[in-house]
């Protein structure tokens, strides 16, 4: 039963047993295992699901279309949806996020008052066909945040003290280190104040983590695992860490600003109280924080306390509670900002002139509980919905002389122009009767048709269609030029006397089908991905 406990700190390093399953539903043995690793790549492979794969095309706030509004600059589709682990009849949910390199670490737990959670790891490296290469399944404890840091994972959450009867509190704190990036057995407990520990951050010599209700800031000795310092503050839902402050967040009292090393109290921020029980992120911005309120949408303070700016909950979405629309959290990425605001989904926010403005939303059908963006990719959990892995084109080319695109979703280039644009952009179609050059990023949710006398040439990055879809057809009658990547998610159709031309080093991902009729040529030193085009 999850209990609401406070007891003294204890220090534990325990070395959990893991034992090696090939079906983690087996009760009978993992009625014994502390840790249920599985690394069987088939099975794994089933928790993979590319049916909703394709171009997405960010909303209004009220995730409505934008089509009346005209292209937009954020390209990006979806890569894959991973749905989350099952256990004995049990589905866990996401709640947490890290990325190091080529790997995605992915914190899970359970809702109620079951305590069983899990950790994956997934393989980014070939960007267009992630995998789940390993899945840890812990039977009584809930893995609440996953902070990778110098080849260690950093985990918080809270574990069954039925189940672990020598531990003084459920909350916890702990260290994993793991073996070329994946996970081990080797992992080590520290116990903290409190029922659940909800956030950790990790500093050159020590470590801060936090634990809600009535639960403490905890400063820990990063070598020895020993206890440093520990202040009782309740609530806390949030732990952020810049220029050796420690940045917390408490549902009842606010934001308080500690210095790293004394943890002395700097500065305290008052913000409304929150609902209970319920888990938040900040992040920052240059000098600013960023925060995830809630009901309050996002606020971004200066350290100095001062508010700067609120961005309000979108409101009378058709078919939503607004009980459900909240801010989870929030996520910085250079001049971006991804606010998780549930049932409304993930909005995106640009930095112009030291404002945040809104550019639209990424909705995707489930509740967004959590997002976490790094470099081109936007990783969002949806709790039993699993996690949603977004790419974002970015190729960055020398493009100068080309202008940037500014016209409607439908690009149409008609019989005697020669039409030349740069920058990235997101559309719904394209039609192409004679000369089209676009270096840069560019998505297309819909079809693309290249007439007989058309030339369509791409330079940098394309990505076109829906999975497998017979409606998002690529059509080539005339010539495509290919230099950089393209993926096309439906099915590329080469009618008679089609020229499909590559750049050297270029590639090409195609999902659906390929149809080639008489006469066609394909012509460069390319890589098929998918071995498609043979």
């Amino acid at each position: 039963m999850k209990k609401n406990l406070f007891t003294v700190f204890l220090v534990l390093a325990v070395l959990l047993q893991a034992c090696q399953s090939d079906h983690v539903n087996d009760s009978a043995t993992n009625a014994v295992a502390k840790v249920v690793l599985n690394s069987d790549s088939n099975l794994l492979a089933n928790r993979m699901d590319f049916e909703k794969s394709g171009v997405i095309m960010l909303t209004t706030s009220k995730l409505t279309s934008k089509s009346s509004s005209g292209a937009d600059n954020f390209p990006m589709s979806l890569l894959a949806e991973v749905k989350p682990p099952v256990y004995e009849g049990k589905t866990l949910t996401a709640t947490h996020v890290d990325v190091k390199d080529n790997y995605v670490y992915v914190a899970y737990s359970t809702q109620g008052e079951t305590y069983l959670g899990g950790i994956d790891v997934i393989d980014v490296s070939q960007p267009n066909s992630p995998k789940l290469v390993v899945q840890a399944l812990l039977p009584n404890t809930d893995i609440n945040t996953v902070v990778y840091n110098n080849g260690v994972l950093y985990l918080t959450g809270a574990t069954s003290l039925d189940a672990n009867p020598e531990l003084p509190t459920p909350a916890f704190v702990a260290k994993m280190t793991l073996q070329n990036g994946l996970l081990s057995n080797n992992y080590t407990m520290v116990s903290v104040a409190g029922k659940v520990s909800t956030g950790v951050a990790v500093a050159n010599s020590s470590y801060y983590s936090i634990s809600g209700f009535t639960g403490a800031v905890t400063k820990i000795n990063k070598a020895t695992n020993t206890i440093q310092t520990a202040i009782a503050v309740e609530d806390l839902r949030a732990l952020g860490l810049m220029d050796n402050k420690v940045v917390v967040m408490s549902g009842t009292q606010g934001i308080k600003i500690y210095n790293g090393d004394s943890m002395a109290l700097i500065s305290s921020i008052t913000t409304a109280t929150d609902v209970p029980d319920a888990k938040r992120t900040i992040d920052f911005q240059g000098s600013n924080l960023v925060v995830a309120n809630g009901y309050n949408g996002v606020q971004v303070y200066n350290l100095a306390g001062s508010l700067l700016q609120t961005l309000s909950l979108p409101t009378g979405i058709a078919n939503v509670d607004q009980i459900d629309i909240v801010t989870n959290a929030v996520s910085v990425n250079g001049e971006y900002v991804y606010a998780a605001n549930g049932a409304a989904g993930v909005a995106v926010y640009k930095n112009t002139n030291n404002t945040l403005v809104s550019i639209g939303s990424i909705f995707l059908g489930d509740s967004s509980n959590y997002v976490k963006s790094v470099g081109d990719y936007i990783f969002v959990a949806t709790g039993k919905g699993g996690l949603k892995i977004i790419k974002k084109l970015n190729a960055v080319l020398d493009c100068a002389s080309f202008p940037t695109y500014k016209g409607g979703n439908w690009l149409n280039v008609n019989s005697g122009e020669s039409l030349n644009y740069q920058g990235a952009t997101s559309l719904q179609g394209v039609n192409v009767n004679q000369n089209l050059a676009f270096c840069g990023s560019l998505s297309i949710s819909q079809g693309v048709n290249i007439n007989s006398n058309g030339v369509f040439t791409m330079k940098g990055s394309m990505a076109q269609g829906q999975y497998r879809s017979e409606s998002t057809n690529f059509n080539v009658n005339g010539t495509l030029k290919i230099d950089g990547s393209v993926v096309i998610y439906g099915n590329l159709i080469l009618n008679s006397n089609a020229k499909l031309e590559f750049a050297s080093g270029s590639t090409i991902t195609i999902y659906g089908k390929v149809t080639k009729n008489n006469g066609v040529t394909i012509t460069g030193n390319f890589t098929d991905t998918e071995n498609k085009l043979k």
